[in-house]
This record gives C-alpha cells, sequence and structure tokens, in this order.
C-alpha cells in the first residue's frame, strides 16, 4: 500500500494527481477502523498536501466521504469547511474532526449557507447556538430550534420564546423540546390560536394523572411487574445502535420484539430513544390503558401496523381480551405526531420538575 502511495505521489500530472486523492481517500474509508496510527497519518498527510490543487468536484466529494470519519485530519476537516456551502456542508453538519471553538469560528465568519448547515450538528454548545441566533436569519433560527441536541443559554431560550410568537416553525419547534421550563411551555401555549390552545391544554390535563402515576409509582411497578427479557435472535444494544445510525427502523424492530413478546427489550429501545428512564416506560408498558405507551410510540413514529402487534403483545402479558388490543390500535390512529411529541416532551418537563422537587 506504501509503495503505491508513494508511486502514485510521484506522478505530476493533473490526472495522476487526481488518481492519487482518489485512491488515498478510498483506502482511508475503507479501512479508517483497523489502521495504525502510522498509516492514518501517511492518508492525512498525502490529502493535506494534495488539497490546495484539487478541483470544488473532487473538494466535494472527499468532503462527503471523509465527514464520517472521526480520524480525518483536522487541517483537511477545517480546510473543507471553510471552502463553498456545497463542499462544505457535510464537514459542517457531521465531521468530528472539528472541534467546538472551529465551529464557534466559522460560526462567526461564514455565511448562512454555512450557518445553516452547522445548526443540524448532532450536538450543539449554548455559546454556539448563541452565535447562531445572533447571526442567522430565519432558516437558521427554525432549525437551531428543532435541533433535539442544541443547547440553549438564558439568552438563548428567552429569544426563541420571543420570536415563537411571531415564527409558527419556532414555536412548533420548541413545543416538542424537553430543555424549557414549564414557565415557557406555558407561554408557548399561550401563543397558540384559542382552539389550538384549547386543545393542547386538555391534552395536557388528561396526561397529568398519568405522569402523577409515573413519577410516584414507577418503581413500585417496575418491581411488581415480572417483565422479563425473552429469548430472541435480535440484540437490543445492537439494534438501538443501528437504529440510531439510520440502518434499521425502530417501528419495524418492535414488530420482530412484540412477536417474541419482548416487551422488556421494548422498553429499553423506548426509553433510550425518548430520553425517558426505562423505569417510567416499563411502567407506561404494563399499565392496563394504552395512554402512555401510545404517546411514546406516535411521539418516536412508529407505524400503525407495528404499534398493533405490541398492542397484542402487551394485552397477552396483561391478559386483556385481544379486543382490547384491537381499541388500543384504533385509538392510536387519531392521535398526531405532533401532539405526541408535545405530550412526550411535556411529559419530560413534569417528571424534571417533579424530580426537582423531590430531591
Amino acid at each position: 500500500m506504501l509503495n503505491d502511495l508513494l508511486s502514485l505521489a510521484q506522478e505530476s500530472t493533473p490526472e495522476k494527481r487526481h488518481q492519487l486523492v482518489e485512491h488515498v481517500t478510498e483506502l482511508f474509508v475503507r479501512g479508517a477502523n483497523s489502521y495504525q496510527t502510522e498509516e492514518i497519518a501517511l492518508f492525512n498527510t498525502v490529502l493535506e498536501s494534495m488539497l490546495p490543487s484539487m478541483e470544488p468536484e473532487q473538494k466535494k466529494a472527499i468532503s462527503e466521504q471523509l465527514a464520517p470519519i472521526d480520524d480525518t485530519s483536522h487541517k483537511v476537516a477545517y480546510e473543507l469547511a471553510r471552502e463553498e456551502i456545497d463542499i462544505a456542508r457535510p464537514m459542517l453538519t457531521s465531521s468530528n474532526a472539528l472541534k467546538t471553538e472551529d465551529i464557534l469560528r466559522l460560526a462567526k465568519t461564514m455565511g448562512q449557507g454555512h450557518l445553516l448547515a452547522i445548526s443540524k450538528r448532532q450536538h450543539l454548545e449554548a455559546k454556539v447556538t448563541d452565535v447562531l441566533l445572533e447571526r442567522g436569519e430565519s432558516p437558521v433560527k427554525q432549525s437551531v430550534a428543532a435541533n433535539a441536541g442544541a443547547e440553549f443559554s438564558d439568552w438563548g431560550s428567552r429569544l426563541l420564546i420571543k420570536l415563537a410568537e411571531q415564527d409558527e416553525k419556532i414555536r412548533d419547534a420548541m413545543m416538542e423540546r424537553a430543555d424549557i421550563t414549564e414557565s415557557d411551555y406555558d407561554k408557548l401555549i399561550n401563543q397558540m390560536p384559542e382552539a389550538q390552545q384549547a386543545k393542547i391544554r386538555k391534552l395536557r390535563q388528561e396526561n397529568e394523572t398519568l405522569i402523577q402515576d409515573l413519577f410516584h409509582k414507577a418503581s413500585k411497578v417496575v418491581a411488581s411487574s415480572k417483565l422479563e427479557r425473552k429469548a430472541t435472535r435480535i440484540n437490543a444494544k445492537v439494534t438501538l445502535k443501528e437504529i440510531r445510525a439510520g440502518q434499521r427502523s425502530l417501528s419495524k424492530a418492535i414488530t420482530q420484539l412484540s412477536l417474541s413478546n419482548n416487551l422488556f427489550d421494548i422498553c429499553f429501545l423506548l426509553a433510550e430513544m425518548a430520553g425517558l428512564e426505562q423505569k417510567y416506560v416499563t411502567n407506561v408498558m404494563v399499565r392496563y390503558d394504552s395512554t402512555g405507551v401510545a404517546v411514546l410510540c406516535r411521539a418516536m413514529g412508529v407505524e400503525n401496523a407495528d404499534y398493533t402487534a405490541l398492542c397484542k403483545a402487551r394485552a397477552m402479558h396483561n391478559k386483556q381480551p385481544q379486543s382490547t388490543a384491537e381499541n388500543w390500535a384504533n385509538d392510536y390512529q387519531s392521535l398526531s405526531d405532533r401532539d405526541a411529541r408535545r405530550l412526550l416532551s411535556f411529559m419530560k418537563i413534569r417528571l424534571q420538575t417533579l424530580e426537582g422537587q423531590a430531591a
């Protein structure tokens, strides 16, 4: 491999240099998880030296290929992130080779397209979101509000709540977050048209009893539920990793586990994906009603047919008639995605409040 790289590096024609970049990038991406430190350093050195002479199309291609590779050279990642937006976007959106300081510097100096790409990163510290909210136009602000991995300063939260008065997209996004206060949630509701206010308050009131039960009884319910992991070919932790990587559907995984009556692992997956403690998910899973589990599943995008499979498994576990499972499945179809996400967010906010009061 080293001889091949050295041989290609000695060629001076544009075609050969192009070939070298493609060859090095392909080798790097293919074996990034197995190469030794010295080999990774060689790949990065070659790419760094070739970067100034690359054509835009090739820069765009390697940006897309190298953005998911954590061992990509910091220099390569940063230089590509400063290019025109079509080249920079993959690095700005997903590269872990860029540090917070790099992202902050880019957010302070680059244009709206770059800011929008940054706003979609999996995690954003509050000092970065402050800059995005200060410099970004409406699409950037809306994207920041909708990014579940974005942290907000007190100033950032106040600004977004204020902007939500005139921007419905920001209001809808903020109402699906679990990192705002109950007071802010009430302010957002007050900004809605009256009919929507009445609907969301009614849904919230109906779920308050469930939330109180979850907080006060979850541990006891879990202890007495006798919910056990069933023998299955599905490895829940591997499945979770695949779901997060977009390689597998949570909805279909729930059907597979339901067919094995493995409610234990379904609770694990739903808890991890929803950001709830597993004891709370176990509680809603073994209850004799469907309200809590329906909210969780709809908010997580579980499709009707897959939820029906879960209903049958729940009814069997609870020794309830299958007609009950059918009623649960029918009720599920009337629950909208948006209402479910809002109810889940409020559930998390309320549980955090109750936990704080009890501490």
